[in-house]
């Protein structure tokens, strides 16, 4: 590990100008001894941070996959990648994945600036250097993040590193993060200080955000940054040592939503509809690939936080290894046009330089194709989920609305999942990199659904399970949300034909009432009764007044999560004589209130297919049930985007944690990535990897190691 600071030292006192001419020269442009007080000086060195950041964005994808059990291995897998796929412990340094020197780079680079910067600066009464700074902290929290998710303890760090003296004198033994103390550490460094604050604007009063241009196309720089909010709900989630854990991961989540975004709207939800007799996907909405879902045009979109690539390696660093490894060859043009100016009288002109030289500007664009000798594709586990899922549609007239099923699907595998077939044989590409065969330029690091599900996963382990199916299937918001009522209790009584009926009797004892056996949370009629969840605890009640109040107009249009893949509302307007003929026969009305079928999507019975009867389980045990439930939401919607290994390894540290055998439940899991059960159109397919089982069982290969420190 010292020699990892040693040469984090050494890259870090080449560093003696401010001038960037590409993504690659801002690498130099990270230390120095002054204080910061000039804005471009700090823009360039809040850049120089990005790019430390595109070092470490591909490898967080990778790693975080093909550790899971939604991939596997191919018989084109370098020797490096296959012994990370399959926990043989390689070393640091043995692979380009496996520099944990480029995580501490970035961290150096946030602790140059933090170091250096003046936030007392002011320009028109207000201290215009405090935004960045809160941002470079907030990268910085994210990096340690993803260290301790990786390497599980790591030295923690807040000194700049500039000769080797910081390094011979670091204490290590005392300064360690993990799970349990990293948040406090961040705190203790005055993360909080900065959760209100707002975001830098780099650009003009008309584009006040900037943009980031690549070559190819225009990055809001807005996205370029972190929510502080989501870190520090990430951070909770991740230790999840108490019930008060998951509660602020909650409220930090739900904050963010609320205030700092939008929540996911219709427009921006791609719906996916399944055309009756094929297996081709369409949205009526136009969002039909995954470049609409990784959509960064604006910060309303689903992508909320990313890390930019450029569109050749002549203009800065190209991030083409995800698509590469999983089945797409990238390939990059690059072109030089004169620049050109506009006089006031509309008279275009060459530009020049200050020695009358015409200048250029470059641009570039990258393609990929298919190939078959792709090193991970889609696992038969990823398979095995998707075919545990039933789509329903409802089409028709919007009066007279028909239901149809399609057994083992859900509409996200379509366009995650790319056939592709070579002299015959087939090879499943995983596309999300490169949907519909094109290239993404950027790297997301959060998405709005990602936060939504981490949320109910929080909401869940706060002992809500309920509200946490609620985001899956339904969307939570003011009409769907459960009550606080005047308790009932059931009596039965005889109607006037002598038959025995429910009937509600009140006390003065307040309640949540919830019934969880129909579409929506809705008031019981007198003549329909099932399971119902009471919470009468005032200290459990005041939480529908934080994480759990969803009555603002804000949530009213969020929708179910599940519904994007397997079940929406589709009927028409007008007189359409058939539903797929030309647009000009009707109008097409997508609604997206939840999975509105109750037969395979419904609580109870998801909970039984587990062994879990509500009523007589345990609320562990429904808890536990929920957070399987998620973990499969998580594959549907999240699969090959790089966070799979690191969720499963943080949920099975919850599960150990409340008296479950996580470890088990882990290893398991992957060893079976291998493994399809039987439909009614395929057999069963038996990939039990036991090798990988007994490695998995001891939980020092979840991790990987560190190089060893030696003292001076």
């Amino acid at each position: 590990m010292k020699n990892i600071f040693k040469h984090i030292a050494i890259a870090s006192v080449v560093a003696t100008g401010l001038v960037a001419t590409s993504c690659e020269d801002m690498m130099t442009i990270d230390t120095g001894d002054k204080a910061y007080t000039n804005a471009q000086d700090t823009l360039y060195s809040y850049l120089g941070i990005m790019r430390a950041m595109q070092d470490v964005a591909e490898r967080q994808v990778i790693l975080g996959e093909i550790r899971g059990d939604l991939v596997v291995s191919t018989d084109y897998t370098t020797d490096t990648l296959y012994a990370i796929s399959n926990f043989d412990n390689p070393k640091d340094q043995s692979c380009s994945m496996l520099q944990v020197s480029d995580y501490y780079n970035v961290i150096n680079n946030c602790n140059f600036y933090i170091h250096n910067a003046d936030t007392a600066a002011v320009k028109s009464n207000i201290k215009y250097m405090v935004p960045e700074y809160a941002q470079v902290k907030a990268i910085r929290a994210w990096a340690y993040l993803q260290l301790v998710k990786n390497y599980k303890e790591v030295p923690y760090i807040t000194e700049p590193i500039s000769n080797l003296g910081v390094i011979d004198n670091f204490d290590y033994a005392n300064n360690l993060v993990n799970k349990d103390n990293l948040v406090d550490k961040l705190i203790e460094d005055g993360l909080l200080d900065f959760v209100e604050t707002d975001y830098p604007q780099y650009g003009s009063a008309s584009d006040p955000q900037g943009r980031w241009e690549n070559g190819y196309t225009d990055i809001a720089a807005r996205l370029m940054m972190i929510p502080i909010r989501v870190v520090l709900g990430d951070l909770y989630l991740l230790r999840g040592a108490s019930t008060s854990d998951y509660e602020k991961a909650a409220q930090y989540y739900f904050d963010y939503l609320k205030n700092e975004t939008t929540p996911l709207y219709q427009q921006f939800c791609g719906v996916l509809e399944l055309r009756t007799g094929n297996r081709n996907y369409i949205n009526f909405n136009g969002w039909g690939t995954w470049a609409a879902t990784y959509n960064y045009s604006a910060s309303t979109n689903e992508v909320i936080s990313l890390i930019p690539s450029s569109a050749n390696a002549g203009l800065g660093k190209m991030l083409t290894r995800v698509a590469d490894i999983y089945g797409y060859t990238p390939t990059s043009s690059q072109s030089s046009d004169v620049n050109t100016s506009t006089d006031d009288d509309g008279n275009t002109s060459n530009s020049t330089d200050a020695n009358g030289n015409e200048t250029y500007s470059s641009s570039g664009a990258i393609t990929v194709t298919r190939n078959y000798r792709r090193q991970y594709g889609p696992s038969n586990a990823f398979q095995d989920v998707v075919n545990q899922q039933t789509y329903v549609s409802y089409t028709g007239l919007s009066t007279n609305l028909s239901v149809s099923y399609v057994e083992n699907c859900d509409a996200r595998y379509g366009l995650s999942v790319e056939d592709y077939s070579y002299e015959g044989e087939g090879y499943p590409l995983c596309c999300k990199a490169a949907s519909g065969s094109s290239f993404y330029y950027t790297i997301p690091t959060y998405r709005k659904t990602l936060i939504w599900l981490r949320m109910a996963e929080a909401i869940n382990r706060a002992g809500y399970p309920e509200f946490a199916f609620a985001i899956l299937k339904d969307g939570i918001n003011q009409y769907t949300l459960p009550e606080v009522v005047e308790r009932y209790d059931l009596e039965a009584r005889l109607d006037a034909n002598g038959d025995s009926i429910p009937v509600w009797n009140s006390d003065s004892t307040k309640i949540l009432r919830y019934e969880m056996d129909t579409i929506y949370y809705k008031e019981l009629d007198y003549g329909t009764y099932g399971a119902m969840y009471y919470v009468t605890d005032s200290a459990r009640l005041a939480k529908f007044n934080t994480f759990l109040n969803f009555k603002d107009e804000i949530w009213n249009a969020t929708y179910g999560i599940h519904a994007k893949g397997a079940g929406c509302a589709q009927y028409i307007t007008g007189n359409r004589a058939s539903f797929w003929s030309s647009a000009d026969q009707g109008a097409v009305t997508t609604s997206i209130g939840g999975y509105r079928d109750s037969i395979y999507y419904d609580y109870s019975k998801l909970l039984l297919k587990q062994g879990i009867v509500l009523g007589t389980a345990s609320q562990e045990d429904v808890i536990n049930a929920v957070e399987n439930i998620i973990v499969d939401e998580l594959a549907l919607e999240t699969a090959f985007e790089g966070n799979r290994f690191t969720d499963l390894v943080r949920i099975a540290e919850h599960k150990t944690a409340s008296g479950y055998d996580g470890i088990e439940w882990l290893a398991q899991k992957i060893a079976n990535r291998g493994t399809k059960a039987a439909t009614n159109t395929a057999a069963a397919v038996d990939g039990y990897d036991a090798d990988i089982y007994s490695k998995l069982k001891n939980t020092a290969n979840w991790y990987f190691a560190l190089p060893a420190w030696t003292t001076k």
